[in-house]
């Protein structure tokens, strides 16, 4: 009961502050309704959160949480630093979601299959910051990304049966990753050069192998 009354206690208190925020602002007393919104936003994701907290077994309700504590974040960031929201606001979505993700799987090794829309939203993150602050095409980062988040589901506990079959699209999104990142460095022709030699080696000796 203690617990539940200050979660009741604390919401309360801050809906009253919003409510006032609110009031002023209709009042024209102070406009804040920028600053309103981003608080309103992050204040959902924080009872989202608490309700997780109450009830253990709610897991679904990190993935609101986080994705509107992430949304107010970027309120208000586009409020207070209007000109630096743009570079980093999509990233900060996608961390968000991302970070949902790896909380319910923490919380239940079972879900192994939220580790692929983390390491999905992730690699959104990443690739958005890259093209944002480098000349590299982000399509490689996102790539690689996936790649990775494949590669976690064969080392990290939750998946049974065979554990070997995310090696497969592991790889065939490395060889993609692979071939953005070349052609940005105008070197996609020499990378199917060292491709056709590296398979004409493995069949050569293997032939002879076999025949001893």
């Amino acid at each position: 009961m203690v617990v539940k009354n200050n979660w009741r206690l604390v919401l309360g208190g801050l809906l009253l502050i919003i409510g006032v925020a609110a009031l002023l602002d209709s009042l024209k007393i102070i406009p804040f309704s920028g600053l309103l919104w981003g608080v309103l936003f992050t204040l959902g994701g924080v009872a989202f959160i608490m309700y997780l907290y109450q009830n253990r077994k709610a897991w679904w309700a990190v993935i609101p949480g986080f994705v509107l504590i992430g949304l107010g974040m970027i309120i208000l960031l586009s409020t207070l630093f209007p000109n630096f929201e743009g570079a980093i606001g999509g990233s900060i979505l996608f961390v968000g979601i991302s970070a949902a993700f790896i909380t319910v799987y923490l919380m239940n090794r079972k879900f192994w299959w939220a580790i692929i829309p983390a390491g999905v939203m992730a690699s959104l993150a990443g690739t958005v910051l890259v093209d944002e602050f480098t000349r590299i095409d982000g399509g490689g980062v996102l790539f690689l990304g996936l790649a990775l988040t494949f590669l976690l589901l064969t080392l990290l506990p939750g998946l049974e049966g065979n554990r070997q079959w995310p090696l497969i699209p592991a790889g065939i999104v490395v060889v993609v990753s692979l071939f953005i990142f070349f052609e940005n460095f105008e070197l996609s022709n020499i990378l199917w050069a060292v491709i056709l030699i590296a398979v004409g080696v493995f069949l050569v000796l293997r032939s002879f192998l076999q025949r001893k």
